[in-house]
């Protein structure tokens, strides 16, 4: 575990040393690769049985396992992705040497915060790895590339609602070390595996208190309304491989262990009952401006709050089904919601605008980009037969079985207030004249030149584009029996 670790922080390193335009991102890519193989193993060992390191500093399970997992795969598609898309803006006068060397070096950083927060085993060893993870993100957003205005205006936004949000955090934290120390003592009271077996035993009333402000706090690094106001500005202005790295797992991740613990001495329906609360106001709230957007980045910056409201109504709703459907809703948007960044970056570097009215045709000038583009918007609107479909309608499933109609009923009106927003956003910028001129921004530039980071980021977009097919007529029976190993993990059964 501690291997996997350090990989990610030396590539840092060795990419901040490289000084060739062409060769950064490929060191990058090795480092990348180096880490997926040697995290593969720690994943496969910790789906068997829960592993330990550092005097249990260090601890990973089931559950541990899959979010890495997913982590994982989104940061090497995004490094993949990555070294076409700093090659056009370094052609493009966008950034330098330098600018690359900066961007290489926080983007295995930013992976090692995020493992840092899945392989913790005490709470605030991962507070720690959660505020770094929004340090070095913010980096990246604003200060550590274009420098543009709203770039650094989102990155500075972000900073401060973040850390605003993980100070409640922190004295959810605190209040969670005093009702554990009257319980066991000073020694481990803030260890995963120390609460997990005196849950039941934590004074009821402290830790009603401790989870009310880790979800406020948490859920603000998550996105989850109406604490999510980073979210928007932060994934629309960061470069689009960044954009792909910043679906909130890490902050999700946090709340559903601290749930594990909470519920046992609470009850389930104090603890559900917020989710649902966080997880209604979230999908509606998304679905409000993905209607009335005009930027496309940003109708994907609203749809990440909505998916990310659709897991906190699945874990909210409770029981296996439902943390199934939460869970496999993950798995969904870990293809998806990269690919539609991907594609978005493409399609922004070909006509030079993040408007919507300033895009058309993409279909006819770029057919396999707009195909992808397409299938992720169908798959991220909640259509039949993709993988986010099923696992909406997993969630439907649980809260029908458990006699909650009326929630059932909003999540399925702005369901379709979001079905029609997406596809008529991106329908509009996928089919029609792409010689039509609806302002500066729409003049399209010459075509992007093949090479050998094109053809690896077109790769890794059309595996995702076929998972997200394949898996929306079939679940994998591991994914299945890792998922199930999660609910487990998290004493759902």
């Amino acid at each position: 575990m501690l291997t996997v670790l350090l990989i990610p922080i030396i590539t840092a390193v060795l990419c901040y040393l490289v000084k060739s335009p062409r060769f950064i991102g490929y060191v990058s890519l090795a480092g990348m690769s180096v880490l997926v193989v040697a995290a593969a193993r720690l994943i496969a060992a910790s789906l068997a049985a829960p592993v330990y390191e550092l005097q249990e500093a260090l601890f990973m399970d089931a559950f541990s396992a899959y979010v890495m997992a997913l982590m994982l795969f989104y940061s090497f598609a995004a490094a993949v992705y990555s070294i076409s898309y700093l090659q056009h803006e370094f052609e493009t006068g966008l950034i330098d040497i330098r600018g690359m060397r900066r961007y290489y070096g926080l983007f295995h950083l930013f992976v090692f915060t995020m493992l840092l927060v899945v392989a913790a085993n005490n709470l605030a060893l991962m507070w720690i790895g959660m505020e770094a993870t929004t340090i070095v993100s913010a980096l990246l957003i604003g200060l550590g590339f274009h420098k543009r205005p709203l770039a650094v205006e989102a990155a500075w936004k972000y900073i401060v609602l973040c850390t605003v949000g993980i100070t409640f955090a922190l004295l959810g934290t605190f209040i969670t070390y005093y009702a554990a120390s009257s319980v066991v003592g000073h020694e481990s009271a803030l260890n995963w595996t120390v609460l997990s077996g005196i849950a039941a035993k934590l004074n009821p009333g402290t830790m009603k208190l401790a989870f009310i402000f880790m979800l406020v706090g948490y859920g603000t690094k998550a996105g989850l309304a109406p604490v999510h106001n980073w979210l928007p500005d932060a994934q629309s202005q960061a470069p689009s491989p960044i954009s792909a790295l910043l679906p909130g797992w890490t902050a999700f991740y946090a709340i559903m262990r601290f749930l594990a613990i909470v519920s046992p001495s609470t009850g389930v329906s104090f603890t559900g009952n917020l989710l649902v609360i966080f997880g209604l106001i979230s999908i509606g709230i998304a679905a409000i401006f993905i209607v009335v957007q005009d930027n496309y980045k940003r109708l994907l910056s609203y749809s990440s709050v909505e998916h990310m409201g659709i897991m906190a109504l699945g874990v909210g709703i409770g029981g296996p089904l439902g943390f199934y459907g939460s869970l496999l809703h993950m798995l969904g948007n870990t293809f998806a919601k990269p690919l539609m960044f991907f594609t978005s970056g493409k399609i922004q570097a070909r006509f030079g605008s993040t408007n919507i009215a300033n895009v058309t045709g993409v279909f006819s000038s770029m057919p396999l980009l707009g195909a992808m583009t397409f299938i992720g918007a169908l798959a991220l609107a909640g259509s039949p037969p993709f993988n986010i479909f099923i696992s909406e309608f997993t969630i439907l499933k649980a809260a029908a079985d458990k006699g909650m109609w009326l929630v059932l009923g909003i999540f399925l009106f702005f369901a379709a207030v979001v079905f029609y927003g997406v596809l008529s956003g991106f329908g509009k910028m996928l089919f029609g004249d792409p010689g039509r001129e609806s302002g500066a921004g729409s003049l399209v530039r010459p075509r992007i030149p093949v090479t050998v980071g094109t053809v690896l980021g077109n790769g890794i977009m059309i595996a995702m584009t076929a998972s997200i097919v394949v898996m929306g007529f079939t679940i994998p029976q591991f994914i299945d029996r890792t998922i199930r190993a999660c609910i487990a993990a998290l004493g759902a059964n």
